[in-house]
């Protein structure tokens, strides 16, 4: 099997100048194209009795996977979990 090599990824810098290279009616219509694809959903959340006591079960799941691991405040438990601050 022969292996191709891949090209080199590119800096988002080199992206961006490389659209500052463009005119100005090429960046709209590169701006148009990509915000057909870059869509983002915001949904209301699901209140509906079942959603609610499905949510209430796992969180009375997580908390008792926490309870029996961890002790003391969210603190202490943040600084154990992150290991050593290098600030």
């Amino acid at each position: 099997m022969a292996m191709t090599q891949r090209k080199p990824r590119l800096t988002y810098r080199q992206v961006l100048e490389s659209v500052k290279a463009l005119r100005p009616v090429e960046q709209r219509r590169l701006y148009a194209e990509l915000a057909k694809r870059a869509s983002v959903y915001i949904l209301e959340p699901d209140d509906s009795p079942a959603a609610v006591r499905h949510g209430r079960r796992l969180a009375a799941q997580i908390r008792k996977q926490v309870g029996a691991s961890m002790s003391g405040s969210l603190e202490d438990t943040m600084r154990r979990l992150r290991g050593r601050s290098w600030s």
